[in-house]
């Protein structure tokens, strides 16, 4: 069988992209690690001829890279800022061009090394391949599918900036080197201020999740200090929302509240407590 590979070239892509001239490959599976054009690595295959096409310059429409806790909506640029340890849903969208499609990201900090943790939302459209103790997630399969939508878990905001550097390819689907075209990039982002987030204790004392391990029901127990607005998810292990427990405006005092757990399969689960921008997280087992 005829193996295709494919070559990145660097462009701008928006004022808020950060580019070199350093080229970067990936190929129709799920690209090797070390392919999203970091500059650790800084893949090249331009020397084999790989796609010998010159790239052309996109327009910022070209790439739509959103972030959210929810929807992915809000533009992943450098203004935005993320909250130490949220769990953020990011969506990769090629927003034009036709043919088949393919990307890679990657999160580094100051020192190029990882900065949070990926985790795959599809495994039929994306993938996460290792090197080095970096995570890069990229495509599965480069097909028609031209966005891709997948969880960072968002390092402590001690960790500082955070730059995601990018690849992707649009191909014109000949099974041919020529025609292709490549771009790649880099955002960074700053962490919310440390000060800005009062600690948790300082808005309720005597937190507990009791039974743990559990096999039927249990209860999340604490003291709230002040009248406050209070929410609390439910997520697997690997960072996928299971079930909003709870969003109210609860007042100072005592609070418990009860909840089902015959539906879960057993395994390891997060319970995440949000008071105001200050949040907690604990483990609970399901028998």
């Amino acid at each position: 069988m005829k193996k295709i590979y494919f070559s990145f070239a660097s462009l701008a892509i928006a004022a808020f992209f950060i580019f070199d001239a350093t080229i970067v490959k990936s190929k129709i599976t799920s690209p090797p690690a070390g392919t999203s054009g970091d500059p650790i690595t800084n893949s090249s295959c331009a020397a084999g001829g790989c796609h010998p096409s010159p790239a052309v310059t996109p327009t910022s429409s070209d790439l739509a890279l959103t972030i959210g806790t929810g929807t992915p909506t809000t533009s992943l640029n450098s203004s935005f800022k993320y909250a130490g340890s949220e769990i953020y849903n990011i969506n990769f969208g090629i927003t034009s061009f036709t043919g088949r499609y393919g990307f890679q990201i990657v999160a580094l900090d100051g020192a190029n090394t990882q900065a949070g943790s990926f985790t795959v939302s599809n495994a039929a459209t994306t993938k996460i391949n290792t090197s080095g103790g970096r995570q890069y997630i990229g495509h599965q399969n480069a097909n028609a599918t031209k966005s891709w939508t997948f969880k960072w878990n968002a390092p402590a905001v001690t960790t500082g900036d955070v730059t995601f550097y990018y690849a992707f390819i649009t191909a014109n689907n000949d099974n041919e080197a020529t025609g292709d075209v490549v771009y790649k990039g880099s955002v960074k982002i700053s962490p919310e201020s440390a000060s800005a987030i009062e600690p948790i204790d300082t808005k309720l004392s005597n937190l507990s999740i009791m039974p743990n391990p559990v096999n039927n029901q249990f209860a999340v127990s604490f003291d709230l200090l002040e009248t406050n607005k209070v929410s609390a998810q439910l997520y697997s292990i690997d960072g996928r929302l299971v079930q909003e427990l709870m969003n109210e405006q609860l007042p100072a005092g005592n609070c418990s509240k009860s909840f089902d757990a015959n539906e879960l399969n057993a395994g390891i689960y997060l319970v995440k407590l949000n008071i105001g921008q200050s949040s907690v997280t604990k483990k609970i087992v399901k028998l």
